[in-house]
């Protein structure tokens, strides 16, 4: 045997010795992932959480490496408790994630006993702030705010607006400042997610809608639905032509954040490897070309300003308790 394959032998043998030295928990963590990764979306398929899940799924996958695989897991119910519950419970060993969204989740801390609280989740990263809208069926006489809301002033109570979620989700808490800020009064009606939402709005079973505007906008494009205004403070890049409330003299400027977070307590080194593949996928130009193309408005966090972003989330949910309880 020559000198240098001596040497390379005792090289491979003192690496293998010092893998089976660690301990077994510190050799996983080093190998993660070993198995399929569940991603956990707490609405049905088809709203704007679950596209964004199934966007950045195969992404981070990517930049995991070594094979991993991320499967979304739909657990719709409650107003997403079922499934944020089912994060918050999961074993920390980062083959349980979860995105959240944002009042929606930590109103409901605010409002109710939960099984879980803020201090339950582990942020690994925000992906998208997505602007709340007002939105009526292609044929409906209010072609704008002012329209709704004079027909809601001379009719109080008379307007029933659905929203994708229970009492607290973005959607009624943004109807809550509306009804505030316009003096008028509206039945709110809330369904259990996008998808039926939407349903019965294009079916007009109810004249208006409260969501997202990405999980609007392919409708508005195809002449489905119009849109009456939009939360945000400026015009958003996925629909430049559409107004905000602000420039029709409504000051609303409402939203819903969407992150991946997982349960507490998740080991270090798994952690910062999410928290990387989360940033790698949010700045890879094939995910960003096909985000954009998907009208998912991003909006990255890592996961030091995400959890000051809930912390002060969750601290604005408790003083609008404390004024006005929603329940």
């Amino acid at each position: 045997m020559t000198g240098l394959n001596r040497r390379r032998l005792i090289a491979a043998a003192g690496a293998a010795l010092a893998g089976s030295a660690l301990p077994r928990g510190a050799r996983a963590q080093a190998a993660y992932p070993t198995r399929p990764i569940s991603l956990i979306v707490a609405f049905a398929a088809g709203g704007g959480t679950d596209v964004a899940a199934r966007s950045i799924a195969r992404y981070m996958e990517k930049h995991l490496g070594g094979g991993a695989s991320i499967g979304v897991v739909n657990r719709p119910g409650a107003g997403g408790e079922i499934g944020w519950t089912a994060v918050a419970q999961a074993a920390p060993d980062g083959y349980t994630i979860g995105f959240i969204n944002a009042p929606a989740i930590a109103a409901m801390t605010v409002e109710k006993q939960t099984r879980f609280t803020m201090d339950s989740f582990d942020p690994i990263g925000n992906l998208v702030y997505d602007a709340g809208i007002l939105a009526v069926h292609k044929d409906s006489a209010f072609q704008n705010v002012a329209d709704m809301v004079a027909f809601a002033r001379a009719n109080p109570g008379a307007l029933t607006v659905g929203t994708t979620g229970g009492s607290g989700n973005s959607e009624h808490l943004a109807l809550l400042q509306l009804q505030r800020l316009a003096d008028i009064r509206i039945n709110h009606a809330p369904f259990g997610g996008t998808a039926p939402m939407r349903t019965a709005l294009l079916g007009r079973h109810i004249p208006v809608g409260a969501f997202n505007l990405s999980e609007g906008v392919e409708q508005v494009r195809e002449g489905q639905l119009r849109v009456l205004g939009v939360m945000a403070e400026q015009r958003q890049s996925i629909a430049p032509d559409l107004p905000t409330f602000r420039e029709q003299g409504i000051d609303l400027v409402a939203g819903s954040s969407r992150g991946i977070v997982g349960p507490r307590g998740i080991p270090a080194p798994i952690l910062a490897r999410l928290r990387e593949a989360v940033r790698a996928s949010m700045h890879d130009p094939e995910y960003v070309q096909a985000a954009q193309r998907a009208s998912i408005p991003l909006r990255y966090m890592d996961g030091t300003e995400y959890q000051a972003f809930i912390t002060r989330m969750t601290a604005e949910m408790r003083a609008i308790w404390q004024a006005t309880p929603w329940r």
